[in-house]
């Protein structure tokens, strides 16, 4: 549905919009966006069944700037037929000593490698359409994992760990001070005017 949207130009605003859940998901959170965030055009779904989408879509335009989300360690940084160019950051364990993995794919270019270590709000890719699942639509698929366990991660909700709280999608504020003993996480575009 989303592509189709998409396509069509049906996405109800550039910026400050986010759709509903589909009926599967569970549980639904409620998404506020700021008015000058990029839009979202999928939420995550996560069921038993097949229907999976392991992340959120965030519209854009190809070359967009993708940025990292918190800081971090570039832990992969390559591309796939699937999903084209594809960067992993792995989030060292927070206060609660669980750790975090991010996964930004479809880029139309990576601009950081294996080994990288990274600022949140630092420049690692350029938003794109590259992989046969992009459907040929710009966009960015961003993905959490997190250590829920002893040792293993799990997609999770991105909308459960934005600086401002659950559901409280954050734009990355250079001039802002972040608490990077919890593992919260702004925006992986930049939102306009910032």
């Amino acid at each position: 549905m989303s592509a189709v949207l998409l396509t069509s130009g049906c996405i109800p605003q550039d910026n400050g919009w986010a759709p509903a859940y589909k009926e599967a998901q569970q549980p639904k959170l409620t998404v506020s966006m700021p008015a000058n965030a990029p839009s979202i055009s999928q939420q995550f779904l996560f069921t038993t069944g097949d229907s999976k989408h392991l992340g959120i879509d965030v519209t854009g335009n190809v070359g967009d700037p993708v940025i990292a989300v918190a800081a971090g360690q570039v832990t992969a940084s390559l591309s796939e037929p699937s999903y084209g160019n594809r960067v992993e950051i792995t989030h060292a364990p927070d206060a609660s000593g669980k750790r975090a993995v991010t996964v930004y794919k479809h880029l139309q270019r990576r601009l950081v490698s294996k080994g990288d270590l990274v600022a949140r709000g630092q420049q690692i890719g350029l938003l794109g359409a590259t992989g046969v699942l992009s459907g040929g639509i710009p966009h960015l698929h961003f993905e959490v994992h997190r250590q829920f366990g002893s040792a293993a991660v799990t997609p999770s909700d991105p909308h459960l760990y934005w600086v401002n709280g659950v559901g409280q999608v954050t734009c990355f504020d250079p001039a802002a001070d972040y608490d990077e003993s919890r593992f919260r996480t702004t925006y992986p575009v930049f939102c306009r005017g910032i």
